[in-house]
C-alpha cells in the first residue's frame, strides 16, 4: 500500500512540473509568427490598417507602466485587433520575425481610434497591428518604436489657435525633432468624443475646411458642427514615415 501510494505521488509531482512547465512556456508559443497567421487567413482580402506610435519615459497619456501607445484606426466592424513585434530593425520587412505581444487595448475617442498599451523595452522594436472585417485581414505598415532612442516630443507651445467663431483655425511648428512627414489632428469635447479627426501634410487645419486633408476618419453620413460658448480641445501628432510620432500636442479651447 504505500509502495502505491509512492508511486501516485511521484505521478503527481511528475504532472505537476509538467503543467508548470507548459504554463511557463505558454505566452512564447501560443500564437504564430506574422507569415503563419497571414497564410492562415489568406482566404481573407487583404487591407491596410493606419496605425503609428509615439513613447516616452512618462508615456504620452501619463503613464510611465506603458511608456509606449501603438494607435491604430478600427474601421467599421473591426475585431480581433492583434499586435506583431519584430525585436530586431533588420528584421522590418520579415513578417516572420514578428510575433504576437498579448498587450492590452482600449478605445479612444469613443472608439474612432484604438491603441495598444506598450510595457517597457530597450532599444528599438518594429510593431505590427492587424485587425480583421467579415472578409478581410487589415495589417499595417511596419511601425518603428523609438521610445528609448527618440522619445517624442510633447509640447503644446507649438501650436497656435485662432478665434474664428464656430470655425476655428489652428497652426503649428515642428519641435525638435524635424521628421514630420504627415500630422494627425482631433477635435473633441469635454467628454473625450471625437468631433472630427483629419490629417493633413501641411502645418495648419481650419474646421470644418477639408480643402487641405488628405485623410479623414470623421463620420461623414453629417458635417460636424461646434458650439458656441463651449470647450473643446485640439490634439496634434506629428508623424515621421516610419510611423513614429515624432511631436504630441494638446490644447484646450473655447468657441465664442
Amino acid at each position: 500500500m504505500q509502495m502505491i501510494l509512492a508511486k501516485m505521488k511521484y505521478i503527481l509531482f511528475a504532472l505537476l512540473v509538467v503543467l508548470s512547465s507548459s504554463c511557463d512556456d505558454g505566452p512564447e508559443l501560443n500564437e504564430e509568427n506574422l507569415q503563419d497567421y497571414l497564410e492562415l487567413n489568406n482566404g481573407l482580402i487583404l487591407d491596410n490598417v493606419v496605425a503609428c506610435a509615439g513613447g516616452s519615459e512618462d508615456g504620452l497619456l501619463g503613464s510611465p507602466i506603458n511608456p509606449t501607445d501603438v494607435f491604430f484606426y478600427p474601421v467599421k466592424g473591426a475585431f480581433d485587433f492583434k499586435y506583431y513585434q519584430a525585436d530586431e530593425i533588420a528584421d522590418s520587412v520579415d513578417f516572420s520575425k514578428y510575433f504576437q505581444l498579448d498587450l492590452d487595448t482600449e478605445a479612444l475617442f469613443n472608439g474612432y481610434l484604438r491603441k495598444f498599451n506598450h510595457t517597457s523595452f530597450q532599444g528599438e522594436r518594429m510593431g505590427v497591428v492587424t485587425f480583421k472585417t467579415e472578409d478581410r485581414l487589415h495589417v499595417s505598415s511596419p511601425i518603428r518604436l523609438k521610445t528609448n532612442t527618440k522619445p517624442t516630443e510633447v509640447n503644446s507651445n507649438l501650436v497656435e489657435y485662432s478665434e474664428n467663431g464656430l470655425m476655428p483655425s489652428f497652426t503649428w511648428n515642428d519641435g525638435l525633432i524635424d521628421e514630420n512627414n504627415i500630422y494627425f489632428h482631433v477635435i473633441s469635447d469635454e467628454d473625450n468624443n471625437l468631433i472630427s479627426g483629419t490629417y493633413t501634410i501641411e502645418k495648419n487645419f481650419s474646421f470644418y475646411d477639408l480643402s487641405n486633408v488628405v485623410f479623414n476618419i470623421t463620420d461623414t453620413t453629417s458635417i460636424p458642427s461646434l458650439e458656441a460658448n463651449s470647450d473643446y480641445k485640439f490634439t496634434l501628432m506629428g508623424v515621421s514615415e516610419d510611423n513614429w510620432i515624432n511631436l504630441f500636442a494638446e490644447i484646450e479651447f473655447s468657441t465664442n
